[in-house]
């Protein structure tokens, strides 16, 4: 125990926490930051979302924007309809491929069914590492010993970094007084721009003495075997499967109205829609937490994308170009939910913005990203991770146009929407939501959480939200792309269970 904190100054509480966990050298420490920020750009920069856009693609985007400017002013009813009709296409594309994902979700049903955990000597386990970035998190760290404490692993083949920003007096402080488990240090991370969760970790990967690592947020309490069962999990897998993700729940679904719609929607997510991915072979878009890798291949792909906001879905899918795999595991880390709109709102939004700058980042070598991908991957990474944002804004449209329509259409709307799109995407509007619904229901059931199906059913005013938050990170994409809008944690009012 460090001591209690008393009035001084932020630059005394820090030397007092390095007094306790001292730091590397001054030069290992800019090495170190050095790599974090510009080691991708430098081994590979093309994979890099420094910048967001290339030439290339700034130059469609220009001619695609002057075109519809032209069509508009000239012919705004044949432009309006094929623009809709392109729209009404894209959307069941991406209605279909989630459907085929969904069905292979469902049928891996060996996910749900927990495996026995073989017996496990302690010399026999893996050296681990585990990231902790703790950015303004003064609220939910002190959590973090208790949830360190309760893991099931040999503390001398344990290592936890806690990564914390040196300016970051607020969880500096909280971390004084607290009596941190003999395995876990604090890893003070150099004050420097871009601000994002994954430059703290790729500071700490540098660092980290584990074959394998994993991420856990400063709120997360994982189930005590997990770090076990992926050992497991990895010794059973080939030698291509060199990630594994655990499933995310939340602890306070029962807050309100919103916890428990985001809970159903981490539910499906996590339980059937990741599942599919996997057992397809396609690219999973990581969770920010809970992601098992073995540390020789995220260090050969180059780490986490320190300038991309949604570092994880972007790890999953370099992991596949370089010809590796993810898979799942039956084991569940326990997350807070956001029961805060406005929270929610920039939490979902900075996710969006990060799925439509990861799909720009890979499409600016469309030939290659195929080549590696193969077809399935290109047109699910493109459906389910670039179009995502938009389909959530599309979504809301459609049906508000289906209202329309179902009331009585203005002549002046009518000429903008042919006759066969209106009924082909009326019906793929019902099927593609009453699938969602559907799924989601089944996904409560199989994680036994029947108490969310009211949620389930009331699904799609959760989809308001949805489209609130991607029209924000449209605005962001352009004007901030890797701006990290931190998601407040400690709102929770229900424990675990």
């Amino acid at each position: 125990m460090l001591g209690h904190a008393v009035e001084d100054s932020p630059d005394e509480r820090r030397k007092r926490l390095i007094a306790h966990h001292p730091q590397p050298a001054e030069q290992a420490r800019a090495e170190a930051l050095d790599l974090a920020i510009h080691g991708l750009e430098r081994t590979r920069p093309e994979m890099s979302a420094r910048r967001t856009l290339v030439g290339w693609q700034r130059s469609a985007m220009a001619v695609t924007c002057a075109v519809l400017a032209l069509g508009f002013a000239m012919q705004p009813v044949l432009t309006g309809s094929i623009l809709i009709s392109l729209l009404v296409a894209l959307y069941v594309a991406a209605m279909v491929e989630r459907s085929v994902v969904f069905a292979r979700g469902l049928r891996a049903v060996e996910f749900l069914i927990r495996r026995p955990l073989p017996p496990m000597s302690d010399e026999e386990l893996p050296r681990y590492t585990i990231l902790v970035p703790a950015y303004r998190e003064a609220e939910v760290v002190g959590h973090l010993v208790e949830s360190l404490g309760a893991l099931d692993y040999p503390p001398d083949k344990l290592e936890v970094l806690l990564l914390v920003e040196e300016d970051d007096d607020l969880t500096i402080s909280a971390l004084l007084p607290l009596d941190l488990p003999s395995f876990a240090r604090v890893l003070l991370v150099p004050a420097s721009e871009p601000r994002t969760k994954p430059k703290a970790c790729n500071y700490g990967l540098h660092f980290a003495t584990g074959e394998l690592v994993t991420i856990y947020d400063a709120e997360d309490r994982p189930e005590p075997l997990q770090l076990r069962r992926a050992v497991d999990a990895f010794r059973r897998a080939g030698p291509r499967t060199v990630c594994l993700q655990a499933r995310l729940q939340y602890y306070n679904a029962r807050q309100n109205m919103l916890t428990r719609w985001f809970t159903v929607d981490y539910t499906t997510w996590f339980a059937i829609f990741l599942p599919g991915l996997a057992s397809f072979g396609l690219p999973v878009p990581l969770g920010g937490t809970s992601n098992h890798i073995r540390a020789e291949s995220l260090v050969a792909v180059g780490g986490w994308d320190p300038y991309n906001v949604t570092e994880d879905a972007d790890l999953g899918i370099r992991l596949v170009r370089s010809g590796l795999r993810t898979g799942i595991i039956d084991s569940v880390t326990y997350e807070e939910a956001n029961s805060d709109g406005l929270n929610w709102v920039r939490q979902r939004s900075r996710w969006y913005k990060g799925y439509m700058q990861t799909w720009l980042v890979h499409a600016r070598q469309p030939v290659r990203m195929l080549r590696e991908l193969g077809p399935h991957g290109f047109v699910s990474v493109t459906l389910l991770t670039g179009a995502t944002p938009l389909l959530s804004g599309v979504n809301l449209l459609s049906w508000t146009c289906t209202i329309i329509f179902i009331i009585g259409t203005p002549s002046s709307l009518a000429q903008v929407f042919p006759a066969p799109v209106v009924y082909f995407g009326t019906a793929a509007a019902f099927f593609g939501n009453a699938t969602v619904v559907y799924v989601s229901l089944i996904a409560c059931r199989q994680t036994h959480q029947g108490h969310l199906a009211w949620a389930a059913l009331t699904y799609p005013l959760y989809w308001v939200l949805m489209a609130v938050a991607a029209v924000k990170s449209l605005w962001q994409l352009v004007a901030r792309p890797s701006y990290w809008e931190k998601t407040v944690h400690g709102l929770a009012r229900a424990g675990p269970g």
